[in-house]
């Protein structure tokens, strides 16, 4: 930990260090995700600390926190690089919290040829007691083995590019477990084409469930249209908030679509966390 703050510049990392360490509830389990690398002998020269999120029939993401390295770039950029392998993750996410402008932009270029580009996430919540009307709402499909390639087709218009089949499989168990009945396929009625996409997830299905958004998106021809995006996302709500009506959506987005978080917003998403980050996704 003082290595930690004496790399984002605090002026007395030791002593904050054992304050903080004084007051750990679990110091062995917190210990047990500080990683370092150390040379065969002297002290280290970089460290971390590691979160696993999902993993089973999820997707395996790893957080890295309270990232350093001592004078040793490289011996960062191979722990990171060696725990993704080790891992097997799919993502990883370095948190930048700490770390100031000068340091973050280190940091984006030493991991920029592993994958890692800086973003700022923000996870937005909506709780499904507070759905507003809509007058005009979509029809929703879910997905089915004989939609793939359908859904794939439009995903790849809305988004204006296709992804890989490692991306694609990602985008199924980034949230958690693939649910085919919470993907969706958008039409203005069934006899008509499909308009737009929304992809969600929930480990659980009860009255308060959360769920997790974590794609929306509205074919090209409609990109300039923010009323067909804004009545995607609400029956996409309405649709979530028939199976919990108590519960609530949470959804993680990044800086570039601006359009897309202002249209949140002003449905009555809140923003509950700003993220500084570096992102590794399968594209």
């Amino acid at each position: 930990m003082r290595q930690a703050l004496a790399f984002v510049g605090h002026p007395d990392p030791g002593g904050l260090s054992l304050r903080v360490n004084s007051q750990l509830r679990d110091a062995v389990a917190d210990a047990a995700h500080c990683l370092v690398a150390a040379p065969s002998a002297g002290a280290p020269t970089a460290g971390l600390y590691v979160v696993k999120k999902g993993g089973g029939y999820a997707a395996l993401e790893l957080e890295f926190r309270s990232a350093w390295h001592h004078d040793d770039p490289g011996a960062l950029r191979a722990l990171v690089d060696g725990l993704v392998e080790r891992e097997g993750a799919e993502a990883a996410t370095l948190v930048l919290h700490l770390h100031g402008a000068e340091r973050a932009r280190e940091l984006a270029a030493l991991l920029a040829p592993s994958g890692f580009v800086r973003d700022d996430l923000r996870r937005l919540r909506f709780e499904l007691t507070d759905v507003p009307p809509l007058g005009r709402p979509l029809v929703l499909e879910a997905w089915q083995p004989d939609t793939e390639g359908a859904f794939r087709e439009l995903h790849r218009d809305c988004e204006g590019a296709e992804v890989s089949d490692a991306g694609w499989s990602y985008l199924k168990r980034g949230g958690g477990p693939f649910q085919p009945d919470l993907w969706f396929a958008a039409r203005e009625a069934l006899d008509r084409p499909t308009v737009g996409y929304a992809f969600a997830s929930s480990a659980t299905r009860e009255i308060d469930s959360i769920y997790q958004l974590t794609g929306v998106g509205v074919r090209q021809r409609y990109r300039g249209d923010s009323e067909m995006l804004r009545r995607l996302v609400v029956t996409t709500l309405q649709e979530l908030s028939f199976r919990s009506p108590v519960g609530a959506v949470d959804t993680v987005l990044g800086s570039a679509d601006p359009k897309l978080i202002a249209i949140m917003r002003s449905l009555g998403f809140v923003t509950v966390e700003e993220t500084p980050a570096l992102v590794m996704r399968p594209r």
